[in-house]
């Protein structure tokens, strides 16, 4: 095959990836506030913008691998709050302790939501709006307001730096998108989960044992959520019960935005990473323009609204598109 051939076929490929128009999109979307904004392209705004893309990552991959399984979780914003007020008592006397307990209570919180809506059949919006409730009420109990005390040591160790490039974010940022892909694409819970999150009785009758993939999304959000929780806390160096509040949302709308749909099975963790990218230049971009923040809600609600819309949309046209086919 020639040099010219190659390059026709790999462009082909791209073009035919399902994420390669919004990759495309934020390319250009870059370029152009590269150019009209000079204060967005400087090394300070772009760290910002990376430290901010962070949490939301991590809550982002658990989000897609609960939707693609057809469910939502609505507790991810909680469950990252009561992280930070968990290490936020614990980090104190023993660092890899409060690591480890942040992390298990945020999947036992995740399994809780897995067996109520898998053995207990709880409609998935209805199940994670209640442990919402549940997790900010405890994680109120453990601190009513912002506060606690955070080893020196570990924030300096989650937020290092050379110069003015965040070296840890950075790994961590990367790390992150690495194993959503393996897990999505190269595991067998992966291939599973599509086939659960496409046709649930399709994937039973195939002998997927769909309660136990399902239940192990759950978890695995739960464990991201609290992931991001341990990160958070360390940017804002103390506990707060309020912190997780943007991220249930944001989540949900990374996700939808980078093409999983909310009906399951279709989507994967390539979007979620340009949907995060993009909704924290959103944020960005409105803190630059000097955006009132009322009028920055206003805007992200519009955006929410009009991906959902798009999502059902778009399903619509699949299935009517896989009805043809048969």
């Amino acid at each position: 095959m020639t040099a010219s051939a190659s390059l026709k076929t790999l462009f082909i490929r791209i073009k035919n990836q399902p994420t390669a128009g919004l990759y495309l999109g934020v390319l250009l979307l870059i370029t152009f506030l590269m150019i009209v904004l000079p204060q967005f392209r400087t090394a300070r705004n772009l760290t910002n913008i990376l430290l901010r893309a962070v949490p939301l990552l991590a809550v982002g991959t658990g989000q897609t691998m609960v939707l693609l399984g057809a469910g939502i979780d609505l507790s991810v914003g909680a469950v990252l709050a009561l992280s930070t007020t968990v290490a936020s008592v614990t980090l104190d006397t023993h660092v890899v302790g409060g690591i480890f307990l942040a992390l298990i209570t945020g999947m036992l919180v995740g399994l809780f939501n897995g067996l109520g809506v898998t053995k207990l059949r709880i409609n998935p919006f209805l199940m994670t709006i209640g442990t919402t409730i549940i997790t900010g009420g405890i994680a109120l109990y453990i601190r009513p307001y912002p506060g606690g005390i955070i080893p020196r040591e570990y924030v300096d160790f989650v937020l290092a730096r050379v110069g003015v490039f965040p070296v840890t974010p950075s790994i961590v940022f990367v790390v992150i998108v690495i194993c959503g892909i393996l897990i999505l694409r190269k595991t067998r819970f992966g291939r599973h989960l599509y086939a659960v999150g496409g046709n649930v009785d399709a994937a039973r009758l195939a002998g997927i044992h769909t309660d136990l993939v399902l239940i192990g999304t759950y978890v695995g959000s739960g464990f991201f959520a609290a992931l991001a929780g341990l990160y958070m806390t360390a940017r804002i160096s103390c506990g707060d019960p309020a912190v997780g509040m943007p991220y249930q949302m944001d989540s949900i709308t990374a996700a939808v935005l980078g093409g999983t749909t909310l009906t399951g099975g279709r989507g994967g963790m390539e979007g979620t990473v340009i949907g995060v990218i993009l909704l924290a230049m959103l944020g960005n971009i409105f803190n630059l323009m000097d955006i009132n923040i009322y009028w920055q809600h206003v805007l992200r609600g519009v955006i929410l609204v009009g991906v959902v819309v798009f999502s059902q949309l778009r399903s619509r046209k699949l299935k009517k598109a896989a009805a043809m086919l048969q």
